[in-house]
């Protein structure tokens, strides 16, 4: 299984993106934004590296640095790395900068990576809990389900116009037979 890469290719890709922000930004703030993407990337890494310390997870899933794709059967999850989320940054500095006003593409970029650092600590979360790289594992989704089930149970929603109307025949063939 690939292990995660050298700090050194990181700190390239931060150089690259702080490069490309730049186009964008002040030198200030290009350098601020790329920090703040670069400390995501770690937090990411740190992550998928404690999944990928499990010999299990090994056995399960080939790790390519973007997905966990299972062996000998289809299916994957994704997470990316800090290399790969880095790398794929550049695409959406071009796309949100040129459409996007200055602080809405910042805070745009900012929740594309968090979501990318929540992805990987959540999977991480419940393969040390639950044995899943699921974001939700199923038990907690049949829980969700059985919740609802009850809840139906005890408070049905109430008819619809149309419902009641088509019941309402019925309901009078019933007065009548008990009558």
């Amino acid at each position: 299984m690939q292990h995660l890469t050298p700090l050194g290719l990181h700190q390239a890709e931060l150089q690259r993106i702080q490069k490309k922000l730049a186009e964008f930004l002040s030198p200030r703030e290009a350098r601020e934004l790329a920090k703040k993407a670069f400390v995501l990337a770690l937090e990411v890494d740190d992550d998928i590296r404690r999944i990928l310390q499990d010999p299990i997870i090994e056995e399960l899933y080939n790790y390519d640095g973007q997905f966990f794709t299972l062996r000998g059967a289809s299916g994957f999850y994704t997470a990316f790395d800090g290399l790969h989320l880095l790398s794929t940054l550049s695409n959406s500095i071009d796309i949100v900068f040129k459409t996007l006003p200055k602080r809405s593409a910042i805070e745009c970029l900012l929740a594309d990576l968090d979501q990318h650092r929540w992805v990987a600590k959540r999977r991480r979360m419940n393969w040390e809990d639950c044995g899943t790289l699921c974001l939700v594992p199923e038990e907690t989704v049949r829980e969700i389900i059985d919740a609802q089930k009850r809840e139906l149970a005890l408070n049905p929603p109430p008819l619809s116009a149309e419902e009641q109307a088509f019941f309402m025949y019925f309901e009078k063939q019933l007065e009548q037979v008990a009558t």
